[in-house]
């Protein structure tokens, strides 16, 4: 049975591997864009798991319009409330996710989501 559990989990750090997002970067380092191939796989995992899995825009009763629980609907907020999601989300002075259960994004994380922005939201 050890075998079989270790043997599992080497398998799902295996397969868990990304090649074409970057790695996250640490708190003082920055993601440089002219040569990140950010996805929209990458950046809507990034939203997920930070925005709307936690419950904060998962669609429904999201603040606003802010509905992130589809990879059309965070693209569709995005290009209607560009300036708000770069200020909330990508910015030096991002305040996102607002709660204190919760990190702030790492500066890697809002590079990747602002380079990709920027890129026009590549699939």
């Amino acid at each position: 049975m050890k075998v079989f559990l270790l043997s599992f989990l080497l398998a799902m750090l295996m397969a868990c591997t990304n090649k074409e997002a970057p790695q996250p970067a640490g708190a003082g380092s920055s993601v440089n864009c002219s040569t990140a191939n950010i996805t929209s796989d990458y950046a809507f995992a990034v939203i997920q798991t930070n925005c709307s899995n936690r419950g904060c825009h998962p669609g429904g009763n999201s603040p606003e319009v802010a509905d992130f629980a589809t990879l059309a609907r965070l693209k569709a907020y995005v290009n209607s409330h560009k300036s708000i999601f770069e200020l909330r989300v990508t910015s030096a002075q991002a305040d996102m996710p607002q709660s204190q259960t919760y990190p702030p994004l790492s500066r890697g994380m809002r590079d990747s989501l602002a380079c990709w922005i920027a890129k026009g939201m590549p699939d």
